[in-house]
């Protein structure tokens, strides 16, 4: 394991230091999303991708179809490229072991990112009820 050490912080971490990095939270915030997703279908249900769809990024433009920013969100001075400002973010909900001490995500643009939940996220209404966000919203 420690062998391919580099190669787990380039594809969940990369911009990460190494200080920052908790394998052993990691792996068991991995296996409480996996039982979540095996035990709860309305939780996979909300989630309808597969892991050989291809990975996607928040500036992909592919959720530009489906979700937008709120007018409140950028008026309260949220950016669109994180959610800093927001107390409620789901990575502070689900104690997620990527969040950097200054709020943000270390693992944000990794091959990790892209192909997990948390590049897909928001695709749906029902994802963001789920947390209560207050960032996204289905476009009309």
């Amino acid at each position: 394991m420690f062998i391919f050490a580099p190669l787990y912080k380039m594809a969940f971490a990369p911009n990460a230091k190494w200080c920052d990095l908790r394998p052993f939270s990691t792996w068991v915030h991995v296996w409480k999303i996996i039982w979540r997703s095996a035990s709860r279908k309305s939780y996979r249900d909300l989630y309808p991708s597969k892991i050989s769809d291809p990975p996607q990024f928040e500036n992909s433009g592919k959720r530009s179809e489906q979700m937008q920013i709120r007018a409140s969100w950028k008026e309260a001075g949220g950016e669109d490229n994180n959610c800093d400002k927001c107390e409620l973010s789901c990575c502070a909900q689900i104690s997620c072991p990527m969040l950097g001490a200054d709020g943000r995500c270390v693992s944000y643009g990794s091959i990790y990112f892209g192909y997990y939940f948390c590049g897909r996220y928001p695709s749906n209404q029902g994802q963001v009820d789920l947390y209560n966000c207050p960032k996204w919203e289905v476009k009309t």
